[in-house]
């Protein structure tokens, strides 16, 4: 591994200016301006995707005084393996694992099929006969003699179909081998370290004037069983609080936008606010936040959301067990309520959920207050907005499209012109870059659906935005497409024609194919917001004292981007259904496909380990929902594109594949996780390790990540620090620093904002 050394040398480079004497933890304030070009340079190397250096010994200079991490880094080695990402938990780690078991999937349609039907593709002349006689225009470029309609098609390809038949039963297999292996990665990954989540559970539903001492007293005895309790974390409602909160922030930036055209001696735009009028508000909004923190037992509400911490991994795990509820369990806890008996599992009244506990930096602490029938509806209205959306989109296609027809709908035995011809491809190209487009825009707001949703995790968020987003590129991308060129043809023209002719849908999904295939890892290559933030460190850089951007800001644009799971899941979602379905139509698109998967590959993995920032810690959850959703899909829609296309093409259709489609159809619908784990259960391998001997090493906290605890947590957690007798390091190569409770100014004193520059 090679060391990064960002201080000493990269200070050197960038003293421009004369800046301050370094600000320590207990100094920090973010708000201030100027902001101190060390602290942005030690921001940005903490939050860098690498491993704390063990051999530093770690104090003030050492550490962030922003986010309060080591700054003395190893960064791993671009060859690195997935497994050396879990010190950042299982969620990076097997989303790469996923990237590389896609590949695999095109690899087996491309070694099973795809040769079989690029060959007899090849050696058909369907476009040259048509030609030949006039009865379509049809280019024979390498798309269309590469392609399921040059081959000769009076009758159905029985090799072909059977080839499919294996195809679809061997990805059956691959996918329940996959789900054995997510289970092993992470088991694997999680033994590597040792977590506040090993021993923590979540509760939901909890009544909401329950107390934290009866919510102690119930879950400390359970069924004729004591339990030892370690630390209770209670979820509060503080959605008022984050908004207030949220306006300061957006606030501060307005002031900057004030300050830079004071510097710049340019007027101030009318629309921004006066600046003594803004100085007030915003310490009225640092007052009310003060307010909040100051009383917040008696400012928020409890949510019904509490996290549980028990000294051991195995009591958890069997409180999790006790409480985990079927169907029958349900009916049951009914009838006994009607006769009159008392339901272990009823907290009072209310029907809990318990589960385990997900990692600490992966809960949405604003969101727990949202009740379940809330999420519902908003979920229902979020879905109806995105069908809107996706009819926006067929309009823009079909209007592409229906341009495309008319230049080429000519009389019979008429030939195009060259700039007919030039027109048509264009058309085209036009409108494969506008559904990657469409794409882009979709995911933004998709993106912005789900945080509506309000999910209690950024896991569920993920899962929500990957699930909506992949499917509804995939039917932009594919369905609409097929659509608009199989609606749009001659009166009493063959539907095979609608596919074969110049701008029909050969080559509008071969150009997609090719776009799909660049632009995902071009787009994350040249990232404008990245280049937007390497271009406002150069303006803070040369600014020097005259900056007025906060530190929080500087901050910002010092720290890399963000890896977007969610967006990234989707993509790769998107690519697999779009690839299968039209895989035996096009034989070279997965070819290509599985190129761009192997390009995405190495451009994240290389942006991931020395330009983008280290995500929170999140779990295996989101990889198994991802293998559920999107590799069903897959597989049926594989089917589903054989059936169609070889009903299209010929005039029969092959038994075999009407066979196919079935057990698809089969496979879909039946409980397939209940299946696996009838036949093959993975049980998380318990650490016999005490709570209250691990605490001090954990790096991340319940109660140090509740906006409301916070404060108080990390006081605790530094008193009893300062206590150990030595540094800590945890599981995942992060070391625990002494001074984490100084990060943190007093509120009121941090929440002061300073207008005027400092000398």
């Amino acid at each position: 591994m090679t060391s990064v050394l960002p201080l000493d040398q990269e200070t050197n480079q960038l003293n421009a200016s004369s800046q301050p004497n370094e600000a320590t933890i207990d100094e920090y304030d973010e708000f201030r301006r100027p902001p101190i070009l060390e602290i942005c340079i030690k921001h940005q190397s903490a939050t860098q995707f690498a491993i704390a250096d063990e051999k530093i010994d770690l104090n003030k200079n050492n550490l962030c005084p922003c986010c309060g991490q080591p700054v003395i880094l190893n960064q791993l080695p671009l060859t690195a393996s997935i497994l050396d990402f879990s010190f950042n938990g299982p969620g990076v780690s097997l989303y790469f694992d996923f990237l590389v078991f896609s590949s695999i999937l095109i690899s087996t349609f491309i070694i099973i099929c795809g040769i079989y039907d690029l060959i007899a593709s090849s050696l058909g002349d369907t476009c040259k006969k048509l030609n030949a006689i006039g009865e379509l225009e049809c280019v024979d470029n390498y798309y269309s003699k590469f392609a399921k309609s040059n081959q000769d098609n009076r009758d159905p390809d029985i090799a072909g179909s059977v080839l499919n038949f294996i195809t679809t039963l061997i990805i059956i297999v691959l996918l329940f081998l996959y789900r054995k292996r997510i289970n092993i990665l992470a088991n694997k990954i999680d033994e590597k370290s040792i977590l506040a989540s090993d021993y923590s559970i979540i509760v939901e539903n909890i009544p909401r004037d329950a107390k934290e001492e009866e919510i102690r007293e119930f879950f400390s005895k359970i069924n004729n069983h004591e339990y030892k309790i370690e630390k209770i974390c209670m979820g509060f409602q503080i959605q008022e609080y984050l908004r207030i909160q949220k306006q300061k922030l957006d606030q501060e930036k307005t002031f900057t936008k004030i300050l830079e055209c004071e510097r710049l001696g340019k007027p101030i735009p009318p629309k921004l606010p006066n600046k003594i009028d803004l100085t007030q508000t915003l310490d009225q909004l640092a007052n009310q936040l003060n307010q909040y923190e100051e009383n917040f037992q008696s400012s928020f509400q409890f949510s019904g959301v509490a996290i549980i911490s028990y000294n051991t991994e195995d009591e958890a795990n069997a409180v999790c067990k006790f409480f985990r509820a079927t169907r029958l369990h349900l009916i049951l806890s009914q009838v006994m309520r009607v006769i009159g008996k008392k339901d272990l599992r009823r907290f009072r009244d209310n029907v809990i959920v318990v589960s385990k506990a997900p990692e600490p930096g992966d809960i949405l602490w604003g969101n727990l207050g949202v009740t379940l029938l809330e999420q519902y509806k908003r979920k229902f209205i979020t879905n109806l907005a995105t069908i809107l959306l996706l009819g926006i989109c067929f309009g823009i296609l079909f209007g592409l499209s229906y341009g495309q027809f008319s230049m080429s709908d000519t009389e019979k035995g008429q030939e195009l012109s060259q700039a007919e011809l030039v027109a048509i491809t264009v058309l085209g190209v036009i409108a494969s870059v506008l559904i990657s487009i469409i794409n882009n825009i979709l995911a933004i707001i998709i993106r912005k659906f789900a945080e509506l949703e309000a999910p209690a995790t950024k896991t569920e968020f993920d899962i929500s935005a990957a699930k909506k987003l992949g499917f509804a590129q995939f039917l932009n991308t594919s369905i609409i497409t097929l659509i608009v060129n199989l609606v749009i043809v001659k009166k009493g023209e063959r539907s095979s024609y609608a596919i074969i002719k110049q701008g029909g849908l050969n080559q509008d999904v071969m150009f997609i194919f090719i776009t799909n295939a660049i632009m995902p890892w071009l787009t994350n290559l040249i990232d404008p917001f990245y280049l937007y933030k390497l271009f406002m460190r150069f303006q803070i850089q040369s600014q020097g004292q005259a900056c007025n951007v906060t530190q929080q800001e500087a901050n910002e644009y010092f720290a890399g981007p963000m890896i977007d799971l969610s967006k990234k899941y989707a993509q790769l979602g998107k690519t697999l259904l779009f690839t299968f379905f039209y895989a035996y139509l096009l034989p070279l698109g997965p070819l290509i496909s599985l190129g761009s998967l192997v390009a995405i590959y190495w451009v994240e993995k290389i942006l991931l380990l020395r330009r983008d920032s280290k995500p929170a810690p999140t779990g295996s959850d989101m990889a198994e929902e991802m293998v559920d959703f999107f590799g069903e899909f897959t597989l049926l829609l594989y089917a589903i594109g054989c059936l169609i296309w070889e009903s299209i093409l010929n005039q029969t259709t092959f038994p075999l594949t009407w066979v196919q489609f079935s057990i698809s159809i089969i496979n879909f619908l039946i409980p397939i996780d209940t299946i696996f784990d009838m036949f093959w259960k993975s049980e998380d391998v318990s650490t016999k390790a005490l709570y209250q001997n691990e605490c001090l090493k954990f790096w991340d906290d319940y109660d140090r990540r509740n906006p409301i605890t916070a404060e108080k947590a990390i006081e605790t957690f530094l008193k009893n620090t300062n206590a150990a007798p030595q540094q800590q390091v945890d599981g995942r190569g992060n070391y625990v620093p002494q001074n984490l409770g100084l990060k943190k100014q007093d509120k009121k004193k941090k929440m002061k904002n300073k207008y005027n520059k400092e000398d």
